[in-house]
């Protein structure tokens, strides 16, 4: 007789507690939504998943780390994979590579730096 209303209990629980935390962020979702649509992307495409994200990530006080920091970290896990045949070379069609012209050689985070 315990058994069926303790289970009761704590789904009832549950419920409430799912809503009351997924409720937080809906308003400050829809301001990024209606902010990212007024710079003019549309919802449904990467640029606006961008823009969502960006928008979070100031909002949630991390700051997204500048070029030339990027293309150093982008450089140094390049260059660690170098001759690790389980990552592609890094090129221009690599999604995510950027061209270290220190180097002259395209990094990127999922990819090795092209041989000498």
């Amino acid at each position: 007789m315990r058994v069926p209303a303790f289970i009761a209990f704590s789904m009832l629980t549950g419920f409430l507690v799912g809503c009351t935390t997924s409720n937080g962020d809906a308003g400050q979702s829809s301001k990024n939504e209606a902010q990212c649509a007024g710079f003019g992307f549309e919802e449904g495409t990467d640029a606006f998943a961008n823009c969502m994200m960006r928008l979070s990530m100031r909002q949630g006080g991390r700051q997204q780390p500048d070029h030339d920091t990027l293309v150093n970290q982008y450089r140094s896990r390049s260059l660690a994979r170098q001759g690790d045949d389980r990552y592609p070379v890094c090129s221009a069609a690599n999604m995510d590579a950027e061209l270290d012209i220190t180097t002259g050689k395209w990094v990127g985070p999922n990819c090795q730096m092209a041989p000498d």
